[in-house]
């Protein structure tokens, strides 16, 4: 493994276990087992490795979105957008309490790029529903944002194992089917 790939990977893992203030340069520098020094030759700041991984992350997570465009109704694609969410945070626990860990900093905004990205998203899929007659949303925009506090919440439930019986995906699934199909739809996977 090349020693800018362990600088990542030990940020990640230092922020995601402890906190954006706890990743020092000296305490990743140790962590991935090179000279402090070394650190600067592939990233100006503590902040430039910390946004390295962001981006990297914040790439895999978007790719999972654009995947959801293959379905034909908009409450299809809600339902692949909850599960290809849900999955990314089981496929990368550490990923995602980075992000949470960032999301939470002073470094916040300019650090996590996935909330703009779901926030778009979810966006476009709920226009395309109410246009198409499938979906009831008053103001998409707020909706919008209601999924998005509902997917980071629950998804921060899902990582500390809360009621780890159930399937977070399955149960946001359900509960927006409720909310915003019309009576007589029949909605689901």
């Amino acid at each position: 493994m090349d020693t800018r790939r362990r600088l990542l990977n030990a940020a990640r893992n230092l922020v995601a276990a402890r906190g954006v203030r706890s990743a020092t340069i000296a305490a990743i520098a140790e962590k991935a087992g090179v000279a402090k020094g070394l650190l600067f030759y592939y990233f100006d700041s503590k902040e430039s490795v910390i946004r390295a991984v962001a981006q990297e992350l914040d790439a895999e997570y978007v790719a999972g979105l654009d995947r959801t465009t293959g379905e034909t109704d908009a409450l299809d694609q809600l339902h692949t957008l909850f599960h290809r969410h849900f999955d990314f945070l089981e496929r990368n626990p550490e990923g995602a309490r980075f992000l949470y860990q960032c999301a939470e900093s002073s470094m916040g905004r300019g650090v996590v790029g996935l909330y703009e990205h779901l926030y778009a998203r979810l966006m476009d899929i709920l226009r395309l529903g109410v246009d198409a007659g499938e979906l009831c949303a008053e103001d998409p925009g707020e909706l919008a944002y209601m999924i998005l506090g509902s997917l980071h919440g629950v998804g921060r439930l899902a990582l500390l194992g809360f009621k780890s019986g159930a399937d977070p995906a399955l149960r946001v699934t359900a509960f927006y089917d409720a909310v915003l199909t019309r009576p007589g739809r029949q909605g689901g996977n």
